[in-house]
């Protein structure tokens, strides 16, 4: 989904990057009733919905992206939200009964000052890179290296995150808070864009890739396609 309103994406400073696990087959059901019970009243209160994804092939997922101004204001949404909202009263029940598990869920902030956060092209990908005790020779890496390299492929509509370090103060909604984390967000006009631009990543220069392998434990990548992908 495209942003509500387009200012909602120009001062974001906390991301939360939901995936939650849904019962069989149910990805579209709890999809429609997401969007049409709970992404008004949430952006209303300030908790603002940056996308509504699915995992491609998969039936049983659903990833979206909630943005806040900063923690102060996430708990202020959070506890009015879920405590207080009507709309949590009347809609969160079924909502819950669709879900087997939805607490995978990360809290970010920016690596650097985001202009936007886009979410309005149909491919998202979503990397997450975790670095063992290697984050800041990794981020240095990002910012001097790989970045520009990046541009030079016309690879522009991305945001890089970290993990927001400050205290979960809504623990009834446990987060991932991982200081060795580096998260990037990038979106494409469709599937066979990504796979044009993943093979001339690949194509990287042997010193690049080295020092990437080096310094990055892990790394994996979520695939998502939103509604209008499906049209």
């Amino acid at each position: 989904m495209a942003y509500t309103k387009q200012e909602y994406s120009e001062d974001i400073n906390v991301l939360e990057i939901r995936n939650y696990l849904l019962k069989p087959n149910l990805a579209d059901t709890f999809s429609d009733y997401f969007h049409s019970k709970f992404v008004n009243p949430m952006n209303e209160l300030g908790g603002y919905t940056l996308g509504e994804f699915k995992i491609d092939s998969v039936n049983d997922r659903f990833v979206w992206f909630r943005g806040f101004k900063d923690m102060k204001t996430r708990v202020k949404f959070l506890n009015e939200f879920y405590c207080e909202s009507d709309t949590w009263k009347k809609h969160g029940r079924e909502a819950n009964e669709m879900m087997i598990n939805s607490d995978n869920v990360y809290l970010l902030k920016p690596f650097y000052k985001n202009k936007a956060l886009k979410t309005d092209k149909p491919y998202t990908v979503v990397d997450f890179y975790i670095c063992n005790n290697t984050i800041e020779k990794v981020s240095t890496l990002f910012d001097e290296e790989y970045i520009p390299f990046l541009k030079t492929l016309n690879i522009t509509d991305f945001s890089l995150w970290v993990s927001e370090m400050t205290e979960n103060d809504f623990p009834r909604l446990p987060v991932f808070q991982d200081k060795n984390l580096l998260v990037t967000i990038t979106h494409y006009t469709d599937k066979t864009e990504y796979q044009i631009k993943q093979k001339e990543i690949d194509g990287m220069s042997s010193a690049l890739k080295f020092s990437m392998q080096s310094l990055i434990t892990i790394h994996n990548q979520l695939l998502l396609l939103n509604k209008k992908a499906e049209k």
